[in-house]
């Protein structure tokens, strides 16, 4: 702790011994304080005055149209609009129309100085958040107050106009290309209608039903169907066989059933395995085994009931008469099986040669099938995005009706801008206070470095430490009257001439608008 004190001490002592050696060099140190006191206040008046206007506009996004329009108009991406009109508004254009229309653009003369005045336009003109949501401040500082309201009026203009603009420029080009694509789409329609109906009347007889139905289906449709004529047929032959048989038993005096039970089981054979002869038919050719087996056991079975016939006993009477009600009931059945076997042989060979031709076009109905579902395919697809597109081509319509009606984003001004009394910058009290501090250690610098460049011994103690020279003694200095009156009066000079350097910063700090003009008047006069 002593060596501590005693360290602050030998600090304090040597500063005090400088301060002495400088001491010799007052006058000097004072000269050079007072011209960097001058020098640094003339340059501090010459500053020009700096006014700035400010206006607070508020973004205004919540129209009363958005929850009503929901879900039926397209609304507009607020916010971003927002952001593309701020980052805009300091654009090349805007900055020369605002130059050109408050006089701003006379201060330069050649083209080079109109881009770096434009370019000191945009970096002065600051759009800052208020702190609020949606609250903007827009300022601009000049040295003539009237031109930074005049700046600050013309941005103002400008942000309220391109507002109006974006929302119906946007709009407008939106509806253009639907509008266009809507046209272009309507005629690839009709082009597709006109060669869909061309092609439909072109291959009339191979286009399928309206049901839908494909060539593969009306194919089994006619084999079905021909095979549900087929049974029917063998249906009436068989029926016909047996009322044949009957109308015999009765002609010859048989029993009272009039059939044979073994020739009626025959023929009850002959019609299955016929039915399953056709059914085979529809799917195979003669020389199937199947059906070579089916043919070889219906031709057995014929012989068969014939061999059976042949014995049948000769002798019978004949007591069935011409006029007998059952035998003539019996021959109008007859009659009428007959026709209906002929008919169901008819509608049987139309429907072969049906098939027959089904089966011949099969390549020709595949090829228009093929061709009309791509046709089909072609016009659904044109057709669903042309009601897509003028689906959004009125809602388009509709949502610019409604921006127009309700703009989305408006900006209203909550503070105008005002021509300004009183500059913001610079601040001359602030820097005539810097120049003084300044100006005091300049003059001390310069003493010390006086002093440093022809050093001095204060003392013994300084002389025993800078050799090794031995030191005898010291004599002291008497000092007369005349010469202590003098050095009083001198101390007196030197503390009233350092005394008015803070005297004239307060009247600097009094002055400071008077002061700033006179030294700004004399610069523009050339005087100074």
């Amino acid at each position: 702790m002593q060596t501590e004190s005693f360290d602050l001490q030998e600090l304090f002592q040597y500063v005090l011994q400088e301060a002495r050696a400088a001491w010799r060099y007052r006058w000097r140190a004072l000269v050079v304080a007072w011209c960097v006191m001058v020098v640094g206040a003339l340059l501090v008046f010459s500053l020009a005055n700096k006014y700035e206007s400010s206006a607070q506009v508020y973004a205004d996004t919540d129209a009363l149209t958005s929850p009503l329009l929901h879900g039926v108009a397209v609304q507009p991406d607020v916010r971003a609009r927002l952001q593309v009109v701020t980052h805009t508004l300091l654009s090349r254009p805007n900055l020369e129309t605002v130059a050109d229309k408050t006089g701003l653009s006379l201060r330069a003369s050649t083209p080079a100085d109109k881009a770096a005045l434009l370019l000191k336009l945009g970096k002065d003109v600051q759009i800052r958040d208020a702190g609020t949501s949606n609250l903007y401040d827009l300022t601009y500082s000049d040295s003539d107050r009237e031109m930074s309201q005049k700046v600050v009026q013309a941005f103002l203009q400008i942000l309220m106009s391109e507002t109006v603009g974006a929302n119906s420029a946007s709009t407008a080009t939106a509806q253009n290309f639907l509008a266009q694509q809507v046209e272009d789409y309507g005629k690839r329609l009709s082009e597709a209608e006109t060669k869909l109906a061309d092609f439909q009347k072109a291959n009339l007889g191979y286009i399928p039903s309206q049901g839908g139905s494909t060539y593969f289906t009306r194919l089994q449709a006619a084999e079905a169907q021909l095979q549900a004529l087929q049974a029917q047929y063998d249906t009436a032959v068989a029926g016909r066989v047996t009322t044949q048989q009957q109308m015999r038993a009765m002609a010859t005096g048989s029993t009272s059933a009039g059939v044979d039970p073994r020739t009626q089981e025959i023929d009850s054979q002959i019609a299955t395995y016929q039915q399953k002869l056709n059914t085979l038919l529809l799917s195979y050719t003669d020389e199937y085994p199947d059906v070579t087996a089916t043919r070889r056991m219906i031709e057995q079975l014929k012989a068969r009931r014939a061999s059976l016939q042949k014995n049948v006993a000769s002798g019978s009477m004949m007591g069935v008469v011409s006029d007998n009600p059952v035998y003539q009931e019996m021959q109008k059945s007859m009659y009428t099986t007959q026709v209906n076997i002929q008919t169901l042989a008819t509608q049987i060979g139309l429907q072969k040669q049906q098939i027959a031709q089904l089966k011949g076009a099969a390549d020709k109905i595949t090829d228009v099938q093929a061709t009309l579902q791509q046709l089909t395919r072609n016009y659904d697809v044109t057709k669903k995005q042309y009601d897509q597109l003028l689906e959004r081509l009125n809602t388009a319509q509709l949502s610019q009706d409604a921006t127009q009606s309700g703009n989305n984003l408006k900006f209203r001004v909550i503070s105008p801008p005002l021509v300004p009394l009183l500059p913001v910058s610079p601040n001359r009290g602030l820097l005539l206070l810097v120049v003084f501090v300044f100006a005091v250690g300049m003059g001390g610098g310069f003493a010390y470095l006086l002093h440093k460049i022809t050093p001095v011994f204060l003392s013994i103690r300084d002389l025993q430490s800078f050799g090794d020279y031995p030191v005898l003694g010291g004599l002291s200095l008497i000092v007369s009257r005349l010469r202590r009156r003098e050095q009083r009066r001198e101390a007196f000079s030197f503390f009233a001439g350092a005394g008015l350097l803070p005297m004239a910063l307060m009247l600097a700090f009094a002055f400071d608008g008077t002061l700033s003009r006179l030294v700004q008047h004399f610069l523009v006069m050339g005087v100074v």
